[in-house]
Order: C-alpha cells, then sequence, then structure tokens
C-alpha cells in the first residue's frame, strides 16, 4: 500500500510538472518567435525542455551515466542519433541529457497527447502511422528535408519498445532516411531506462546508462553496405549492452 501511494504521488507530480513546464515553455516561446526574437525563443525552448525531462527522470528515481561524449562531432551538420527503444522514459532522456537537440521520428498517435503535439511540432518532430506505405514515405521525405536544413533527428530502428535489456532487429528500410540524406549516425546504447515503471509498473530507484559511440558516415556508402548498415549499427548498439550488463 505504502508503495502504491508513493507511485500515484509521483505520476500526479509528473502530471502537474508536464503541464506546468510545457505551458510556460510553449507559450515563452511563441510569443519570442511572435516577435521575431527566433534566437532567443529555440534557448527558451531547449531549456525548458531539458528541465522538464531531467525532472521526469529525477522524479522516476532514475540516475543517469553516460559515457562517450568525446565521439560528438563538434560541428553542426547533417545529422542522425540512432538507438535501441527500451521505454518511453527514452524520449525524456534524450532530451533531457544528450548533449544535440534534435527532434524525433515518432508515432502519429503522439500527436493526439495534449501539449506534448506542441513540444513534437517545436522540436521538429517527424512522424510516422503505423502500417500505412504512404505516411512512411512521407516520412522519409520530410526527415530528409529536416536534417538536409541542419536539424538533427533520432530514430529508434526497432521499432517498437522492447521493455527490456533485449534488442529487436533493426528493420531494413528504418536507415533510408539516413542514407538519402547523406547523414553523420550517431549510434547510441540506452539502459534500464524500461526499470523506471514499465519493468513492473511501480517506481524504483535505477541506473540508466546511456553510451555515444564512434560517428558512422553514410556519404559515399555503397549499396551493399547500405544495405548492411542496420545489421552493423545493431551490432555496436549491442554491444556496449553486453559490456555493461558484464560489469554489472
Amino acid at each position: 500500500m505504502v508503495r502504491l501511494i508513493g507511485t500515484v504521488l509521483v505520476l500526479l507530480y509528473l502530471a502537474v510538472l508536464f503541464v506546468a513546464v510545457s505551458l510556460t515553455g510553449l507559450v515563452s516561446y511563441g510569443l519570442l518567435r511572435l516577435i521575431g526574437l527566433r534566437e532567443q525563443a529555440e534557448r527558451v525552448l531547449r531549456k525548458n525542455g531539458r528541465f522538464l525531462s531531467r525532472g521526469i527522470i529525477s522524479a522516476l528515481r532514475g540516475r543517469v551515466h553516460m559515457t562517450g561524449l568525446e565521439h560528438l562531432p563538434r560541428e553542426a551538420g547533417r545529422i542522425c542519433v540512432i538507438s535501441n527503444h527500451q521505454s518511453y522514459m527514452d524520449i525524456p532522456l534524450l532530451v533531457g541529457h544528450f548533449p544535440i537537440w534534435a527532434g524525433f521520428i515518432a508515432k502519429e498517435e503522439l500527436r493526439k497527447v495534449p501539449l506534448l503535439r506542441q513540444w513534437m511540432d517545436s522540436m521538429g518532430c517527424v512522424t510516422i502511422k503505423r502500417g500505412s506505405a504512404r505516411s512512411s514515405v512521407k516520412m522519409i521525405l520530410d526527415g530528409v528535408k529536416r536534417i538536409e536544413s541542419g536539424t538533427p533527428l533520432i530514430m529508434f530502428p526497432e521499432g517498437t519498445r522492447s521493455r527490456s535489456n533485449t534488442i529487436n532487429r533493426f528493420k531494413e528500410g528504418s536507415l533510408k532516411l539516413a542514407t538519402r540524406s547523406k547523414a553523420t549516425i550517431i549510434p547510441v546504447t540506452i539502459q534500464n531506462t524500461y526499470r523506471l515503471w514499465e519493468e513492473d509498473h511501480r517506481v524504483k530507484a535505477t541506473d540508466i546508462y546511456m553510451t555515444v559511440h564512434p560517428a558512422v558516415d553514410t556519404a559515399g556508402l555503397t549499396e551493399e553496405q547500405k544495405h548492411e548498415l542496420p545489421k552493423k549499427l545493431q551490432d555496436i548498439i549491442a554491444g556496449a549492452q553486453i559490456s555493461q550488463e558484464s560489469r554489472q
């Protein structure tokens, strides 16, 4: 009963935090853009987004450990971040702690969530409707334009949450967005976010690990190399997870 009450209180706190910080950030962002202060608007949005996301992870008692930051590109460019996908908490983890501010390739259904839709639009997210070939094509075209214009995007090639430390097969066509835009891919391994809540639907202290790997340049890849790319990235990301588990 004590655990149940504690979990309910945490969830209520998260709801209040999400609404309060989202309204503050998005309203400020909109007003600043309205008067032509685009750069200031972007800074306010990032600050609020990181504050909100870190607050979510902290409230769920997550302790974040990051390695490999030296592998991040020093200059802006065409960037696509590729990560495994364990839980809904992967998104606030990346927004709050990953140094590069980026949009996401996200499910169309998420746009139905009040305030979240506004966050997605302001971050430059690209959505996809599951099971729709037309939506998949549109996602690739929109995503390529975003990356070519300098907006980094984050993708989860598994296509859905694993809710475990098992990494599912990266889908064959999941990296077309990156290869067609000739993006620099940054592979990222996420570990233990599913334990924050989705493992047994209760809040518990969890050590979360995020590993950044050396970048993979897609410009100049042959067709055979593009075909092998999903497996190559999956092996890189899974390898770091196995290594971390062996040290725990």
